[in-house]
């Protein structure tokens, strides 16, 4: 045992039983995500786009993969983890990303192909070092990228202090991320390369969207998947 967790020992979220953040009893009633379209919400195989979606124009993503509903025990560890600077909850929450990535067919490949970058929504540098210190999603993303023996980047730097997409409405989230984010580093990545984006929790997809769709400007050749702890029903 580490001395922070001798300080602060871990408890499950769920139960309070010693030990784990989730002890393996509470695990098991987990149900994951429905996979569904990032875009409609119907049903998709894989959260990938469906056929319908596919065509639209301002999707640039192939899909979101989510691991989980926003709520009960996962809502507690990702709020830790957002606001209460508890970095070992992200070592935690990793593992579960880790999980997301190997079960998913086309993901597991480029995992095997060593295809995969891993790479993040940024936050706004007044944000990241005057309101929190640090960027809850890079954390989960460099941590997955070492799990699975992968690179990682900064692909993009947020220009635009945008408002919480969590507290607006869906009509003004588009708006909201407008210009927000500008692409970076993408000279780094080699042709053709899957890249997989990482955030803690969406709701309509739309900061994950908005993101690809910069990135896919300079580099088309580009294939982009999301992936998400948890997505909260709006």
């Amino acid at each position: 045992m580490g001395l922070i967790d001798w300080i602060f020992p871990k408890e499950c979220l769920s139960c309070g039983k010693g030990g784990a953040y989730l002890c393996f009893d509470c695990k098991k009633t987990l149900n994951p995500h429905p996979e569904l379209c990032p875009s409609c919400h119907r049903p998709s195989k894989g959260f990938s786009l469906c056929r319908a979606c596919s065509s639209e124009e301002m999707m640039a993503l192939e899909g979101i993969i989510v691991g989980f509903s926003y709520e009960k025990w996962l809502k507690k560890l990702i709020l830790k983890l957002k606001f209460y600077h508890q970095h070992s909850v992200g070592e935690f929450l990793s593992q579960r990303a880790e999980l997301l990535v190997l079960t998913h067919e086309e993901l597991a490949k480029a995992v095997d192909e060593n295809n995969l970058v891993i790479s993040w929504v940024p936050s706004h540098w007044w944000r990241h070092y005057f309101e929190k210190g640090y960027n809850q999603s890079q954390l989960l993303a460099q941590d997955l990228a070492k799990r699975l023996r992968l690179p990682s980047f900064s692909l993009a730097k947020k220009r635009k202090n945008t408002a919480s997409q969590l507290t607006l409405k869906r009509s003004e989230r588009l708006t909201n991320l407008q210009g927000a984010f500008v692409a970076q580093n993408l000279d780094k990545i080699k042709k053709g390369s899957l890249i997989l984006l990482v955030d803690d929790v969406t709701t309509t997809g739309a900061t994950l969207n908005q993101l690809a769709m910069e990135i896919k400007k300079m580099r088309p050749d580009l294939k982009i998947w999301g992936l998400v702890l948890a997505r909260k029903i709006s």
